[in-house]
């Protein structure tokens, strides 16, 4: 079974969102303070609540309160989890969840409630199935089990030889193949005899008697006579849990053909000589060891895995090789992972079906997964061969303008500026996306749905040109194609021919041409001068574009303006280019 959807209310700065998840992998992506960490939370609170050993709870704090309102916390939070089932087992197993349909559909539902009392104590009240006040045993709890990775993890910490570690609680869960005795009885059997090969030896038996004798000397001179106290050393109990508990990893620093048979040669790392990035890994592989080991020997348990920002500490081709194999793991083990992150680098490797982007728009969280979205299959094929780790961030953007060509990208920023420090993209956090081409309609139905559920929350604006020829008034088709595109929170701005003349005839006439000049200074006269403004552009274009030279005038162009004032300050941004900006950045 998995969980299919997690409904969360009044919790943290989430006040009402529904989450589709899939049965392996979900990334969840999206800017900071959009609710990654919070529904990650929200997961763990309910996922432990059958452990013993639970490591979060719900506080006041954590009630949803409205940030333009002066209340105090009045709404409950709840948490509501609807589990697939994947087998028909599981609804036995898992029966104190079970709720039947009046159409026959079964699934497994988990729900819980937070309330403060009258004397702001947080209460709660937890039932299974569809009826609230339905039991659940702690036996079915037990079955549900999560493993949580956090942000800061410190690997050398939690791998440390001491009770409970990560390290200690895989060799607990390891199965001991055994034909006769049971898994515990072997387990005990070989703590025994661990401690006796240490109680046989002479020396250590002398030794630790020695250290015997001093305690209890002064233990007998510091008690009363009828009430003597002396004390017993001993190396190890018989528990093999604490036995392994002492186990500590290291690194082998010599491999095994330098040594060639010689163990006794051999060197180690200590964990803290080691880099942050490997140690994470490490931690992380003796988690999933860990976890798998569990979901392997108890087939019946839903085990999920949640990681907070997988990327902590390791470089860009590691992230990849990393997020590579938790795709895999997804697949052959069966268990549910749930991936919070920031980066690009992730959110471009991964299948875009289990991408969940979280939006905060005016202090109210929204979630789309893609696979939800309005995507087209044929759209998730495109995005997923084209979308690279710079296109990728226009899912953590608060804005998005999709150009077709290098001398937009390069220039727009700048522009932006020109028209405003309140319209700069880059403090405005609007992503400029080079396309490279005309592919506009893959990226408009994540934002042109009629339904808005399935939009993304952010606005989009695509420039294009209309390359409409000096005779013939109407668009070109694939102008035509992109303007039927703007619906919802897409909007499409055309050139009245291309990018460059516009630039031109905007008023620029006198700085484009001294670029061109200083670029190729013999073509540049050859270009006609006309009275007419529009012919006297289409023949600076047309020189342009026959010298290959548009990245170069643009690239120069950028340069310029970015570095002598005057001609920033002098500079005419085209009217359409200017639009696409505010829209993007305000929604005027």
């Amino acid at each position: 079974m998995y969980i299919e959807k997690f409904i969360i209310k009044n919790f943290r700065g989430i006040k009402d969102i529904s989450l589709t998840f899939n049965k392996g992998l979900n990334v969840l992506i999206g800017e900071n303070n959009a609710g990654k960490t919070a529904i990650i939370d929200a997961l763990r609170i309910c996922l432990s609540y059958g452990n013993q050993r639970r490591e979060i709870y719900v506080s006041q704090s954590d009630f949803h309160q409205n940030k333009n309102v002066i209340s105090d916390c009045e709404a409950n939070i709840e948490f509501h989890f609807h589990f697939h089932i994947d087998i028909p087992e599981e609804a036995g197993w898992f029966n104190d969840l079970l709720s039947v349909q009046e159409d026959g559909v079964m699934d497994l539902q988990l729900h819980f409630r937070f309330y403060l009392d009258e004397n702001e104590r947080v209460k709660y009240k937890v039932w299974g199935g569809t009826n609230e006040g339905q039991a659940i045993s702690p036996e079915v709890l037990f079955l549900i089990y999560h493993v949580h990775l956090d942000a800061l993890r410190d690997a050398e910490q939690y791998l440390r030889p001491v009770r409970g570690n990560r390290l200690g609680q895989l060799y607990s869960n390891i199965q001991i193949d055994t034909e006769h005795d049971t898994d515990q009885e072997k387990k005990r059997e070989i703590a025994k005899k661990v401690r006796s090969a240490v109680d046989n030896d002479a020396e250590w038996i002398g030794h630790v008697e020695k250290g015997k004798e001093k305690i209890n000397e002064h233990l007998k001179e510091t008690s009363f006579t009828n009430k003597q106290q002396q004390v017993d050393i001993s190396f190890l109990p018989f528990d093999f849990n604490k036995l392994v508990d002492n186990l500590k990893i290291q690194m082998p620093l010599y491999s095994d053909e330098l040594l060639d048979g010689d163990l006794t040669k051999q060197k180690y790392f200590e964990l803290y000589q080691n880099g942050l990035g490997y140690n994470n890994l490490i931690y992380t592989a003796t988690v999933l060891g860990d976890l798998k080991q569990r979901k392997e020997s108890q087939k019946e348990t839903y085990a999920a895995l949640l990681i907070e920002e997988p990327e902590a500490h390791l470089h860009p081709q590691l992230q990849n090789l990393f997020f590579n194999y938790l795709n895999k793991l997804d697949i052959e083990h069966g268990f549910q992972i749930f991936i919070s992150s920031h980066s690009p680098t992730i959110t471009a490797k991964a299948n875009l079906k289990s991408v969940i982007v979280l939006q905060n728009l005016s202090d109210r969280i929204h979630a789309l997964s893609l696979k939800k979205s309005g995507l087209t299959d044929d759209n998730h094929k495109y995005l997923q061969k084209f979308l690279d780790v710079t296109k990728s961030q226009i899912f953590f953007s608060n804005g998005v303008i999709l150009v077709e060509g290098i001398s937009e990208a390069l220039l727009l920023p700048i522009f932006s500026r020109i028209v405003g420090v309140e319209y700069d993209i880059d403090k405005a956090g609007v992503e400029l996306v080079n396309l490279n081409g005309v592919a506009f309609s893959h990226f408009a139905n994540l934002f042109n749905n009629d339904d808005d559920v399935k939009n993304l929350k952010t606005r989009c604006s695509l420039i294009t040109d209309d390359d409409t020829a000096e005779e013939n008034d109407e668009i070109t088709s694939r102008a035509k194609i992109a303007t039927e595109l703007a619906k919802k929170n897409l909007k499409v701005f055309l050139a009245e021919r291309t990018f460059e003349f516009e630039l031109f005839i905007a008023g620029n006439k006198d700085i484009l041409l001294a670029i061109y000049t200083e670029m190729h200074p013999v073509s540049a006269g050859r270009i006609v001068a006309d009275v007419d403004i529009k012919i006297h552009g289409a023949n600076f274009v047309a020189k342009v574009i026959s010298n290959k030279a548009k990245s170069e005038l643009a690239h120069r162009l950028a340069v310029k303006l970015s570095t002598d004032e005057v001609a920033r300050n002098a500079f005419i941004v085209p009217t359409y280019i200017e639009k696409a900006i505010k829209y993007a950045v305000k929604g005027e």
